[in-house]
């Protein structure tokens, strides 16, 4: 019997007390708190518009660093490149980066100054223009004067070299002559001296060469003297 009695009082208790206001307000509360945090989450909310604007700026913090980077780095590249740089600083650099890029345009336009200018000068004398095809040319009748030659010697030096010493009278093309000579036997010239005394040119090259050609390098020279001479000038034998 004792213990229906407590059954009774627990019934009655949770009667009462379920329809009191206290325990329905703080249901409700209860339930308003978990919608607004469900509200909170799932839709837009002052504290959802907060959290965005964070991570709006936490992006431009980013996006500026990542800028500021790329700027140092082109400012180290543009240091790199001029070479007079007066400071270290941001300012400095650019500043001297100008002035070198203003040297660099005052020497392009001097030197394109001057190449109009020798432009200019080779098409009023279309002589000149025309001189280094003739020079090149060994069949040319450009030179009038023959290479007069007055002596020519070649001895053995050992060790596969011989000394070529060539005696002419100065003439106004006869150095000229001579080079082309020389580059027409393809001859493995070592060095090459030229000496001018009074009226004669001294010319005296040192050639590699076996001491046994000794005679045919002397024939082909003197072979290569009469062909520059033209087919006017007698053959020289010495």
């Amino acid at each position: 019997m004792l213990w229906m009695e407590n059954m009774e009082n627990v019934s009655e208790e949770y009667n009462q007390n379920i329809w009191e206001p206290n325990y329905v307000f703080e249901n409700e509360e209860y339930s308003w708190a978990m919608d607004e945090l469900y509200d909170n989450d799932c839709s837009s909310s002052p504290d959802g518009a907060t959290a965005s604007a964070s991570l709006s700026n936490s992006n431009n913090i980013l996006s500026e660093r990542n800028r500021r980077k790329k700027l140092n780095q082109r400012l180290f590249a543009l240091r790199a490149l001029v070479p007079n740089i007066t400071k270290m600083d941001k300012a400095s650099i650019i500043k001297d980066a100008i002035d070198y890029i203003q040297q660099l345009q005052e020497q392009e336009a001097t030197l394109q100054a001057d190449i109009m200018e020798l432009e200019n000068n080779n098409n009023n004398n279309p002589k000149n223009h025309d001189l280094p095809m003739l020079l090149t040319s060994k069949n040319t009748s450009v030179f009038d004067s023959p290479i007069q030659l007055l002596q020519l010697n070649v001895t053995p030096m050992g060790d596969n070299t011989l000394l070529v010493s060539i005696t002419c009278t100065k003439r106004a093309d006869t150095v000229l002559k001579l080079c082309q000579l020389f580059e027409s036997l393809n001859l493995k010239i070592i060095t090459a001296n030229l000496t001018v005394v009074s009226a004669n040119l001294f010319n005296t090259l040192f050639i590699r060469a076996d001491e046994k050609e000794k005679e045919e390098l002397k024939m082909q020279i003197q072979t290569a003297i009469a062909a520059f001479n033209g087919p006017q000038t007698p053959p020289i034998t010495i």
